[in-house]
C-alpha cells in the first residue's frame, strides 16, 4: 500500500501499489481535485520489491487455497513467507488471518482440555474443582476465542517492538513487527493436535518470529535473540532473588 497526501486539501488515501501504473508522475486528488506530482518515495520502493501474502491475494487464488498457502509457508519456509512479504501492507489482512486461524485453533486447544479435565486424568487440587471442566467456562473461552486472540496478537506485537527497539533491531515500523506476530498465528494450527499440539505450537511460534522478525526488519539473529531473551533474563533474576529472599526469611 501506498499513502498518497494532497498538499492543497491534506487528503489522505492508501492505494495498492500494484494500481499505480509504472512511470505514472501525476495525480488528481478526488476530493479538491487538485493535480500534483507523485514523488515515490524508498519506503514504496521498498514495497515493490516485495510480494503479497498468499492471503492477500485470496482473491485471485480463492480463500481456501490463500490460507492453505499461507499456512504452509509461515510453517515450513518463513525465511521465504517474511523477506518477501510486504512491512507495510497494512494491519486489516494480517489481523483477520490471525483471528481466523487462532480463534479456530485456541477453540480446539480448549476443546481438548475441557476433556483433559472432564476424565479424571487430572485430580481437583485442594478440594477445588478444575474450572474447564465446567461446560459454561468453556463455551465461555469458545466465544471470547476471537477477543483473547486479537488482544494476545497486539500486546505481543507492543512488548515484542518495544524489545527490538531495546536491542535496536527495529529497523522497520511497528507494522511490520504486527504483520510478522500475526501470521506467525499459522502455528497455532498444532492445537488440532490433542495434548501436544499446543506446547509444539508455543516453539514453532516462538521459532517462527524469530525468523519473520530478522526478515521483515533485516537485521541480524543475534538482535532478535537478544530481544526475546530479555524477558527470560529478567524472569531469572526474579526468581532467584526471591529464592534468596526466602532463604533469608526461613533463617531469620
Amino acid at each position: 500500500m501506498v499513502e498518497i497526501t494532497c498538499p492543497q486539501c491534506n487528503y489522505t488515501k492508501s492505494i495498492p501499489i500494484e494500481k499505480i501504473p509504472p512511470g505514472a508522475r501525476w495525480i488528481k486528488c478526488p476530493k479538491c481535485g487538485n493535480r500534483f506530482e507523485y514523488l515515490k518515495k524508498e519506503e514504496d520502493v521498498e514495497t515493490e520489491k516485495r510480494d503479497a501474502t498468499p492471503w492477500e491475494r485470496r482473491l485471485q487464488l480463492g480463500l481456501w487455497k490463500g490460507i492453505k498457502q499461507t499456512i504452509k509457508s509461515v510453517l515450513f519456509s518463513p525465511k521465504n513467507m517474511f523477506s518477501s512479504m510486504p512491512v507495510r501492507g497494512g494491519w486489516r489482512d494480517p489481523l483477520a488471518f490471525g483471528l481466523l486461524v487462532g480463534s479456530i485453533s485456541s477453540m480446539f486447544a480448549f476443546f481438548w482440555e475441557f476433556l483433559i479435565a472432564n476424565s479424571g486424568l487430572l485430580k481437583p487440587f485442594g478440594g477445588f474443582s478444575i474450572s474447564l471442566s465446567s461446560p459454561i467456562i468453556f463455551l465461555i473461552l469458545i466465544f471470547l476465542s476471537p477477543i483473547l486472540v486479537g488482544i494476545s496478537v497486539f500486546i505481543s506485537s507492543l512488548i515484542i517492538h518495544l524489545l527490538l527497539l531495546l536491542v535496536r533491531a527495529g529497523n522497520n515500523r511497528f507494522e511490520a513487527t504486527f504483520r510478522v506476530v500475526a501470521y506467525s498465528q499459522a502455528t497455532r494450527i498444532w492445537s488440532l493436535l490433542p495434548f501436544i499440539g499446543s506446547p509444539i505450537g508455543w516453539v514453532w511460534r516462538s521459532i517462527v518470529q524469530i525468523i519473520g522478525l530478522k526478515e521483515a526488519h533485516e537485521t541480524s539473529y543475534l538482535r532478535i535473540i537478544v530481544a526475546f531473551s530479555i524477558p527470560i533474563g529478567l524472569l531469572l533474576v526474579i526468581a532467584v532473588g526471591a529464592f534468596f529472599f526466602i532463604i533469608r526469611a526461613i533463617s531469620l
